[in-house]
């Protein structure tokens, strides 16, 4: 992850967060193929269902989380 350095300490966590809403915008975005062809194979597949898959991929193909909590200098 980039630690945006070049920012002053107040926005560097607001930079992470829009980066990271980037990336998994362009993630769903590059997954809207298959969710296209999955309700032109289904068509008659009920659209809880069809949300349901669409969340599930787009979990999986999502990278970890880093679990490691973000310390702030006071």
């Amino acid at each position: 992850m980039t630690p945006y350095y070049h920012l002053p300490h107040g926005q560097r966590r607001i930079q992470q967060l829009v980066a990271q809403f980037n990336a998994d915008e362009q993630l769903w975005r590059s997954l809207e193929a298959k969710r296209r062809r999955r309700r032109k194979v289904h068509p008659r597949m009920l659209a809880k269902l069809r949300c349901q898959l669409d969340l599930v991929e787009f979990a999986s193909s999502r990278p970890l989380q880093d679990c490691v909590g973000q310390f702030s200098q006071t």
